[in-house]
């Protein structure tokens, strides 16, 4: 079995486009009815922590794989990431495992590259960015955002520790970068609307003052945005109906149901307003991590990359 740590996975020189490349794939798949991607289950084994089981199978390219992922928010005191996870391909033939992957990289480079795929299918000309929470996934994000919307003019910035935001920032280059005192001043004016954080914010943001064409993408749930953003755009897409329902208990209160997801997005089924506040809500699905997790194995093996073990 092939063991892929963070530097190795690092080493493998995967670019944005082609972790877009992949994903896209991935939800093509999913609109032709060739993935199985269940629900994901949850425990929680101290207050503010999760760890979700992610098994899925892409009949198209025939990977299968599971990830196991937590995410404790009192790691941050400790001096800890805010998540850990393994991600293990399985041989669809025999259901023999082929490799153990840092699954926290495989989140922390999915989850942008899906954001992406969202920007693929937009015909905007995207200038104001706006991201509420600057940390790992603020950072990734703007790396993939400037890298596919060159155009980007002004990046404004929230987050409860000003010094990350200011950190965050320094990677703009010779845009305009505003550190933002609220996260409805982040949004003040913003066309694309990032929010990724960890702990919910109170109230909810309405995104009522951003550029009334904006796209918004909220990466953590409804944390950040709430129902009067979905419920008063034009277009509001998920990225997997199934997941979405079945944490409809513990999230979504007031919000309207969602137009359509956004496989149907990918191939042209479902149709992007020009015009109106859009919602592409990506919760994270264990589709993106089979499919990333799958091309991290191909490279490596072609490379040489990574260690093997005995296992079984």
């Amino acid at each position: 079995m092939l063991v892929l740590g963070r530097a190795e996975l690092e080493s493998l020189e995967l670019t944005w486009a082609e972790v877009v490349d992949v994903l896209e794939d991935a939800f093509r798949q999913k609109a032709a009815g060739l993935v199985q991607n269940p629900p994901k289950p949850a425990v929680r084994p101290r207050q503010d922590a999760f760890i979700n089981a992610m098994p899925a199978y892409l009949a198209g390219s025939d990977v299968v794989g599971i990830k196991w992922v937590a995410g404790y928010e009192q790691n941050r005191a400790k001096g800890l990431p805010y998540i850990f996870g393994v991600f293990v391909l399985t041989d669809a033939d025999t259901g023999r495992p082929l490799a153990l992957v840092d699954g926290a990289w495989i989140t922390e480079m999915r989850t942008p590259g899906v954001s992406g795929v969202v920007m693929r299918h937009l015909s905007d000309d995207l200038r104001r960015l706006a991201i509420v929470g600057a940390g790992l996934q603020g950072r990734r994000h703007l790396e993939l955002l400037l890298d596919q919307r060159p155009g980007i003019e002004q990046v404004r910035v929230f987050d409860a520790v000003p010094a990350a935001s200011e950190s965050l920032l320094e990677r703009v280059g010779d845009r305009a970068g505003v550190v933002a005192r609220s996260a409805e001043e982040a949004l003040e004016g913003a066309d694309l609307v990032v929010t990724v954080v960890t702990v919910a914010i109170e109230p909810r943001l309405d995104a009522a003052n951003t550029h009334p064409d904006a796209v918004l993408m909220p990466v953590d749930y409804d944390d950040a945005l709430g129902s009067a953003a979905a419920n008063e755009a034009t277009l509001y897409v998920v990225d997997e109906p199934g997941q979405y329902g079945s944490v409809a208990g513990q999230h979504w209160s007031g919000f309207r149901e969602p137009d359509g997801e956004l496989a149907d997005v990918v191939v042209g089924r479902l149709a992007v307003p020009a015009r109106g506040r859009r919602v592409f809500l990506n919760m994270g699905i264990a589709m993106d991590d089979v499919a990333l997790g799958a091309l991290c194995y191909d490279r490596a093996m072609e490379r040489g990359i990574g260690r093997t073990i005995d296992f079984p």
